[in-house]
């Protein structure tokens, strides 16, 4: 693909081109170059199937509108695909333009059909493109804070087994729906014998997260529909199967694709994952836009979670994302989050109360800590849940240091 120096991702209208020939590439750079809001974001030389999936840029990737003009000469069947790929791939943002040569009523039906939102003939006209340019903004005006509605993506990852992460990610979730009125999917993503499902209470489903990665190519909202389970409070689930199985390894294209059109249908998509899954994690949390670090206040979790944020401090972009959450705190703690800070090198965004006798019933029961019961637990979890659905998250307080943990900063390793 090539790409223009310009960066529309500032912009309202991304404009590219599909096959299209050099002239007909010029006359579409002038054009956009003459409707204001819009960015001429490249071509691609390619017809685009499942067997030729090109890397999006970011630019593309996060424009809240794209217009694409797809030259339908060359290939008609794979103009067509191209097509509907192009609709699955930038769900409620894209405008589709077939340009050919054929101006009889049957081709324009059949573009029509396969979901173009006007045809234009060939060699391209720059004033009846930016013509219709126009026309598409003024039908669908989106400004450029549009990128801002799409929803948010949290994974959760707890340092090591039993810190609780579950627990977490499902009492945050059913706060979101419940008090914030927001559109909520949580997403189980064990291989095996994950426990949101057996949390909330709710049937066991037929369909897990990693078909649905392996089905992205049919990915809509039908499709969507028969793996989401709904619990009575609104919240959707999609659970992990309740049986052993075997680990399948999904590609990280396919995992980006299908969070990014789960963002557009949710509000809030969380993420309960597992730091076993190394060959996920990198696309898990580069679609992620927070990623929770569960940890407890003991020596073990705290050394495992020193280490996994030196790790992954080498990955670009991880730090802006990472948020420490300590999970079952209390008064004896060994240290205060600020000397949790020191001795991690990380700062702790929030510290969850320790009610383990509330948080067993609750599980046994299949029914989660309702969001109006008093105790630090839940309240915690609101300001948790505020923050997200409000505003930025409000550092913890810190109390007098007791002991530092100097053990964890002499046995880190160096950074090169």
């Amino acid at each position: 693909m090539q790409t223009s120096k310009q960066k529309p991702e500032h912009n309202v209208q991304a404009v590219f081109s599909v096959c299209a020939s050099s002239e007909d590439a010029a006359a579409v750079m002038i054009a956009v170059s003459r409707v204001a809001g819009s960015e001429f974001a490249g071509e691609f030389h390619e017809y685009i199937s499942i067997d030729r999936q090109p890397q999006f840029s970011s630019a593309l990737k996060t424009a809240p509108s794209c217009v694409a003009l797809i030259d339908c000469d060359g290939d008609p069947e794979l103009a067509t695909q191209t097509i509907r790929r192009l609709q699955q791939t930038f769900p409620n943002r894209i405008s589709l333009v077939a340009l050919s040569s054929e101006t009889d009523a049957g081709f324009l039906l059949q573009a029509m059909r396969a979901g173009c939102s006007d045809v234009i003939q060939k060699p391209v006209d720059p004033v009846v493109l930016a013509e219709t340019l126009t026309r598409f903004q003024n039908s669908h005006p989106l400004s450029a804070h549009a990128a801002q509605d799409l929803g948010k993506v949290i994974s959760f990852y707890g340092v090591k087994g039993g810190v609780g992460t579950t627990t977490l990610a499902v009492h945050l979730a059913t706060h979101l729906v419940r008090i914030h009125r927001k559109k909520v999917l949580l997403i189980d993503h064990k291989h095996e014998l994950g426990h949101v499902s057996l949390y909330l209470g709710i049937k066991d489903g037929a369909y897990y997260f990693e078909e649905l990665i392996r089905n992205v190519d049919r990915l809509d909202p039908e499709l969507l529909e028969g793996f989401v389970i709904k619990h009575p409070s609104g919240l959707a689930v999609i659970p992990s199967p309740d049986t052993t199985a075997v680990m399948h390894t999904s590609p990280a294209e396919a995992i980006e694709r299908v969070i990014e059109y789960l963002r557009r249908q949710y509000d809030f998509v969380l993420i309960d994952s597992s730091m076993q899954y190394r060959d996920s994690i990198g696309a898990i949390m580069a679609a992620s836009d927070e990623v929770s670090m569960i940890s407890t206040p003991d020596v073990a979790s705290l050394r495992d979670l020193a280490r996994h944020i030196e790790h992954l401090s080498l990955t670009n972009g991880f730090i802006s994302k990472a948020r420490v959450i300590i999970n079952r705190s209390t008064s004896d703690d060994a240290a205060s989050p600020e000397q949790i800070k020191q001795a991690v090198q990380f700062p702790v965004s929030f510290s969850i109360p320790n009610n383990h006798a509330d948080l067993m019933r609750a599980i046994n029961s299949g029914e989660p800590i309702s969001p109006q019961q008093r105790g630090g637990f839940t309240q915690a979890i609101a300001r948790w849940a505020k923050a997200l659905a409000i505003g930025p998250a409000v550092p913890a307080k810190t109390s007098e240091p007791k002991k530092l943990f100097n053990f964890l900063r002499q046995q880190a390793p160096s950074k090169t």
